[in-house]
């Protein structure tokens, strides 16, 4: 902890005043965030405390810990989430007196949430309407297996109907060279399924936000309307309650 001019311990909660590197941006921290907790335990104290979390002795060392992850509960305005890191943030803290910044009990209940077992990782994106789609960042057996299905299961229908298409194409060509080419689109979708479905949500213009960590995409999608209260989900989970957006009149055609 941060120890104060008389010697004794100060309460610090850290928050973000910016960053050196890029990966505190590329999963979506914000200056001004607050990191409330590592693992489900708060965290009180110094920005060095905090980034030794993340460091190694030597190469050794942080080669035997490269799929090491931690989940940081993070605080936005009056909305606390979870997210997954894999190292150090690259972030400049300040260090702000913890009394005066009380946990919440919907703090607290994100810190518990974080030591959940099978949380899955959620990449949320949006258009230029605000409209919302997550991506689950987790590997789906089907992928491997039956690739066309994946498609439509990730709501990408243009990519399944390609697929479909050229499997087809192949078979016709040759029924060794249909084999060889479903084959190929197994092995590939299963590697590259997390690269496939950001290149698609690419390719029908949406934005990458941030990424989140819930156990389950209701969960997910609260959070994002928490964060951002303008998002709207076309495709929402059973349970989920948002705003209907009143459609826009119209202007009269002629006078």
């Amino acid at each position: 902890m941060a120890e104060s001019v008389e010697g004794q311990e100060t309460r610090a909660v850290l928050q973000i005043g910016g960053f050196i590197n890029g990966y505190g941006p590329t999963i979506g921290l914000q200056q001004f965030d607050y990191i409330l907790g590592v693992d489900g335990t708060p965290f009180l104290g110094t920005a060095k405390q905090f980034n030794a979390l993340f460091a190694y002795e030597d190469e050794e060392d942080a080669a035997a810990h490269v799929d090491e992850t931690w989940i940081l509960t993070v605080k936005r305005d009056q909305t606390a989430f979870n997210i997954s890191v894999t190292q150090s943030l690259g972030a400049k803290f300040d260090e702000v007196d913890a009394d005066a910044h009380p946990m919440s009990e919907t703090d607290l209940a994100m810190l518990t949430a974080a030591t959940q077992s099978g949380l899955i990782e959620y990449m949320v994106f949006h258009d230029m309407q605000k409209n919302a789609e997550l991506v689950d960042r987790s590997k789906s057996l089907l992928a491997m297996v039956c690739p066309p299905f994946w498609f439509l299961n990730q709501r990408m229908p243009e990519a399944a109907l390609a697929s479909i298409l050229a499997f087809f194409v192949a078979l016709t060509v040759h029924w060794i060279l249909g084999v060889v080419f479903y084959l190929m689109l197994c092995i590939y979708s299963g590697r590259e399924q997390g690269n496939m479905l950001v290149a698609f949500m690419s390719f029908r213009k949406f934005i990458y936000l941030q990424t989140i960590v819930a156990e389950n995409e209701l969960s997910a999608q609260r959070t994002v309307l928490s964060l951002d209260s303008e998002m709207f989900f076309k495709a929402p989970v059973a349970g989920l309650e948002q705003p209907r957006r009143r459609k826009k009149k119209r202007p009269p055609v002629g006078v």
